[in-house]
């Protein structure tokens, strides 16, 4: 007998079955532990972070991508009965490289804007880190940027991401999750900081409680739907039109002046003075506007409680040293430091992807079941705008996305008020190289099934 080709010696034992016997067990046990990490968490992201794309995940699509390739060429000479057996076999490979082509060249992101607005970026799953930099009498320009995948290795007080900015070093120490955000409103002790209050405003359907707090600004409003609640200093805040409850305090006074705009009425309604504990009749749909607390200087920081799995309202949040003091970071968040001679912006956030070209939102429509306040169906009607041209307006709903310049947007979601009226139009954005690669792979796979099958017909026949 001939000896054997050396490929020939190579190839066998990468075409063997205990290869492919291994590989189909490990990929059964990392799906399956890939299922349990995302019910563990409730949280999809984490299983593909820490699971299906990570150093083990891609070692075991390697070996089936060598096994598949290896008892291919095992089969050689190829004969006609081959066919359906190499094309199902091919078909499985370019699957697999059309899945790695979606991975590390797709976009799988987010657009939302308000009725009338315009966007031309996507916010997008990766997480960065961006610290700009300025002089105490200059504008801020980018001097760190870095993605940060902290869900695989999350940074410890033994083992800090240490980001150094000249002289300046930002220590990060500690990474949450999941984590609840909670506003803390205390008295300041800075004498320029203005005031805060504790709000309710109900009717018979809807009651709310928040804080709105000036800090250093001359004015803060508290958008409510089709009502603002503005808190200024006398004097600063101009009436444009809109339903608006004004509140305009002096420095050293308790009591609040207060001026009631409506707006089908063209203006003011009604003025007084007001203080914790009294109500104001705002005339709107029945509100009651009610001061619960008042503080003549507050300052407003944030507290973020880590909690075991994702949900509603739960974001991530980072742990930072900055000058022997600490600080946290929600996700899509800036915070403003101080040095001696300089002042940083660290932005902690879900990167941007900016579009040759953009979308604006001409209208929302929401379609409720009858007698109900749930969405039945909801369609944004949009205009692609390039070099500042309008082009004609497409509508996108729940069943119908559009297409345009290698990427679609498909209808997600929207937000409302505590009104019901819809305030924002939710796209997913989506562009993926391999479809068609994964569409060819599927196509292969499927002829090699009917070919094998149909082979072992005709030859059982015959």
């Amino acid at each position: 007998m001939a000896n054997k080709p050396l490929w020939r010696k190579i190839v066998k034992p990468l075409a063997s079955l205990k290869l492919a016997v291994f590989v189909i067990l490990a990929m059964g046990a990392m799906s399956a532990w890939g299922t349990i990490v995302e019910s563990m968490y409730n949280d999809a992201r984490r299983a593909q972070e820490t699971v299906y794309h990570s150093w083990y995940s891609y070692t075991i699509f390697a070996l089936l991508t060598i096994n598949l390739t290896a008892v291919i060429f095992d089969r050689y000479p190829w004969k006609k009965k081959h066919i359906g057996f190499i094309s199902a076999h091919i078909g499985i490979i370019i699957l697999i490289l059309g899945s790695i082509m979606t991975r590390y060249y797709g976009i799988d992101g987010s657009m939302a804007f308000n009725i009338g607005e315009s966007r031309d970026r996507i916010m997008v799953q990766e997480t960065d880190i961006v610290v700009y930099s300025g002089l105490a009498s200059g504008s801020a320009r980018k001097v760190y940027e870095e993605e940060v995948k902290y869900f695989k290795n999350p940074p410890s007080e033994e083992k800090p991401h240490i980001i150094s900015i000249g002289n300046d070093q930002i220590v990060i120490d500690q990474f949450e999750p999941y984590t609840i955000p909670q506003s803390k409103v205390k008295l300041s002790e800075k004498e320029a900081d203005g005031p805060g209050l504790r709000f309710q405003i109900s009717n018979e359907r809807v009651s709310e409680s928040e804080w709105l707090v000036v800090g250093s600004r001359p004015f803060q409003t508290k958008a409510l739907g089709p009502a603002r609640i503005v808190l200024s200093k006398k004097g600063f805040f101009s009436y444009t039109g809109g339903n608006v409850l004004l509140l305009e305090y002096t420095k050293g006074k308790e009591k609040l002046e207060y001026t009631v705009f409506t707006e089908s009425k063209k203006g003011k309604t009604r003025t007084g003075v007001t203080q914790a504990g009294e109500s104001i009749q705002t005339g709107w749909m029945g509100l009651t506007f009610r001061i619960l607390k008042y503080l003549p200087r507050a300052t407003e920081t944030w507290e973020y409680m880590p909690i075991e799995r994702s949900g509603d309202g739960v974001i991530q949040a980072i742990r930072f040293k900055f000058k022997g003091k600490d600080y946290w970071a929600s996700l899509n968040s800036s915070l403003r430091l101080f040095s001696d001679d300089a002042y940083y912006i660290f932005v902690f956030a879900n990167r941007q992807l900016t579009l040759d070209f953009g979308l604006k939102l001409k209208e929302f429509r929401l379609g409720r079941y009858q007698g109900t306040m749930r969405a039945a169906s909801y369609e944004s009607d949009v205009q692609i705008v390039k070099e500042g041209l309008e082009g004609d307006k497409t509508t996108i709903s729940m069943n119908e996305p559009m297409d345009y310049n290698g990427f679609t947007f498909y209808q997600s979601s929207f937000q409302q008020d505590e009104f019901g009226k819809p305030t924002m139009s939710i796209l997913s954005v989506n562009r993926d190289p391999g479809r068609l690669w994964k569409y060819l792979g599927c196509l292969l796979i499927v002829f090699g099934i009917v070919h094998l099958f149909y082979f072992k017909r005709k030859k059982g026949n015959s």
